[in-house]
């Protein structure tokens, strides 16, 4: 089996301090070794750093052909007018915007996603891409009124059973997203955890969003309500009394693994629950975090309390691009105290850990697939240290190699 000899300036495992002036060999689709050193047959990639492929662990590819975000953006039910807008009146096929998503992400270093999928689009065009990237495709379902229930439980299961041309050395994972406690009768919402339990499947639920979703569980009222009525789907009695956050964060720890999508306003009952659930991860979305104006996300809280935080870009309808990179320079520049080495794990390492490919990805070890991102350092010139890749406003995403593949 042929064996590919790369070197590079600098190589961050993620798993282990950054190596300088150090060599990546891969054997077929595999990781074989990773030292700081030399090798006369190595192929010198010149004045740039690898990193592991970047995980995007919450996106919505079908949003990808928009050129800006979306607005207003509050009150955010204001947003979710836009988006329902967006949808009715968009021209183009799902196919070419979820393929332009797929390239988008690529492009940009991405090499494994957490994809939110109205429409099983997704699920095939992800299947046919080569070469194809590590992907949980998360099933959405919605359905607030009772009369909902029965019709999103069947898409739910007709989508564990759908069968696609499948036949690559990496399945596509499927898994279920009841998408949010106000989008979502609260049967339902049980009822596909229970499903997805059943099938052994991870669930993606967008939770603590905003302020306002706080006040529509606990007192049944403000925009939400406002939105449902608008809609004719409001109804007092569908929402007991008293309900809490923790009651849709309890029902995922049945699971061996869900992600918290966003949790911008997890407080210290859900953080405490999150501390003994080890299977749900959080995903939060920094650059849309930013977009909405939200008060300062609890990431490094919960991280340092041992959640395992990822991130993801959501689509390009609270977003300008689908780049995890730049997600992870937005953050160098927001938390300049924070170690790049943390952001760069919650980048990589923590996705792969959240959509449960870190035996897999994530990481440059020996024994793990071949998924890299290649970064043009800005300067050759002076002494770089490990610490330096995100500070330099300059570096970029040049190359990606993906299951032991240059895609770019």
């Amino acid at each position: 089996m042929e064996r590919q000899i790369f070197k590079a300036r600098w190589v961050f495992p993620v798993e282990g301090p950054p190596l300088e002036g150090a060599i990546v060999e891969v054997e077929g689709s595999r990781i074989a070794a990773v030292y700081a050193g030399d090798h006369p047959q190595a192929y010198d990639l010149g004045n740039t750093a690898l990193i592991p492929g970047l995980v995007n662990a919450h996106t919505h590819l079908e949003f990808s052909d928009l050129e800006k975000p979306l607005g207003p953006v509050a009150p955010f039910t204001e947003w979710i007018r836009s988006v329902m807008k967006s949808r009715f009146d968009s021209s183009g096929s799902a196919e070419s915007k979820i393929q332009q998503g797929i390239k988008e992400s690529l492009g940009a270093g991405t090499t494994c996603l957490g994809e939110i999928a109205t429409r099983s689009e997704s699920l095939q065009l992800l299947e046919q891409s080569e070469p194809v990237p590590h992907s949980v495709v998360f099933r959405e379902c919605l359905g607030f009124s009772a009369d909902r229930i029965s019709e999103q439980e069947q898409i739910a299961a007709d989508f564990f059973e759908e069968r696609t041309g499948q036949g690559h050395e990496m399945p596509i994972v499927r898994g279920l997203s009841p998408h949010a406690p106000y989008s979502v009768h609260p049967d339902l919402y049980l009822r596909l955890v229970q499903l997805a339990r059943d099938q052994g499947a991870p669930v993606a639920v967008h939770l603590a969003e905003t302020r306002d979703e706080l006040g529509f569980l606990e007192r049944k009222q403000g925009p939400f309500v406002e939105l449902l009525s608008e809609l004719g789907l409001w109804d007092s009695q569908i929402l007991s009394d008293g309900l809490r956050m923790y009651d849709y964060l309890a029902p995922l720890a049945e699971l061996s693994s869900a992600l918290a999508i966003h949790g911008n306003y997890f407080g210290e009952a859900e953080i405490e629950f999150l501390k003994k659930s080890p299977q749900i991860s959080v995903v939060y979305c920094p650059r849309t975090h930013h977009f909405f104006g939200h008060t300062l996300h609890p990431w490094l809280k919960m991280i340092g309390q041992g959640v395992n935080v990822a991130l993801g870009t959501d689509s390009r309808a609270s977003n300008p691009d689908l780049s995890l990179w730049n997600e992870l320079l937005f953050l160098r520049v927001q938390f300049p105290d924070v170690s790049t080495g943390l952001i760069l794990e919650c980048g990589t390492l923590s996705g792969a850990r959240a959509l449960g490919f870190s035996q897999e990805i994530g990481s440059l070890v020996v024994g793990k697939r071949a998924d890299m991102a290649l970064i043009q350092l800005a300067d050759r010139s002076g002494s770089l240290s490990g610490s330096d890749l995100l500070l330099n406003s300059r570096s970029f995403v040049s190359r990606v190699m993906l299951n032991g593949c240059w895609v770019n």
